[in-house]
């Protein structure tokens, strides 16, 4: 089986179980806002040491600055699919192409940076603006560490620290430029 075939049935199914677990934990988040908001936290009985005498306030919902780690999940697995398809049609091209291995590492970064930039743009605009550089972090590390997951499983690269400072560097950078257009747009 191919790199490029592997790295795409892979990520799909990367991005399928984040999709599943985010599904399932968001359908879990909004049961229990609903459940909270039904049935309120009964009042507990005041005791002989207790001289308040005023009832409980009633369970809220989830702050409106909550961040549901449902979607994170989701976003990483979606980013992380969208950087491998740009991946394998860069080095289908640049692979036609005969040209070097240099070149292909370059080009794989740039288009990478392009699609992350995107993806970081499209995740802020999915959420509320009180939210978004909170939201944005969580995805650009689970975006790091599952790229360096997948480089080193699919292309047997070796995890290493260098390798790790790369891909905080660029995810935080793509996230910085993502979620600055993502705010300038957001009303």
């Amino acid at each position: 089986m191919s790199e490029a075939l592997l790295s795409s049935i892979l990520s799909a199914v990367i991005a399928g179980v984040f999709t599943l677990v985010a599904k399932r934990m968001e359908s879990s988040h909004s049961h229990d806002d609903v459940k909270a908001v039904s049935s309120p936290i009964p009042a507990p009985a005041p005791s002989s040491t207790d001289s308040s005498t005023s009832p409980a306030t009633p369970s809220a919902p989830s702050a409106p600055g909550a961040i549901n780690y449902g979607t994170v999940l989701k976003h990483i697995g979606i980013l992380q699919f969208m950087l491998n398809i740009a991946g394998v049609l860069v080095g289908i091209i640049i692979g036609a192409t005969g040209a070097s291995e240099d070149t292909l590492i370059l080009s794989a970064l740039f288009i990478g940076t392009i699609v992350l930039i995107a993806g970081f743009v499209w995740s802020a605009l999915s959420v509320e603006k009180t939210v978004i550089w909170r939201y944005l972090v969580f995805v650009a590390i689970g975006v790091a560490i599952t790229t360096l997951i997948l480089n080193s499983i699919i292309l047997q690269m070796p995890l290493s620290l260098a390798s790790l400072a790369v891909a905080l560097v660029q995810n935080f950078t793509c996230m910085g430029i993502g979620g600055l257009i993502a705010n300038a747009v957001k009303h």
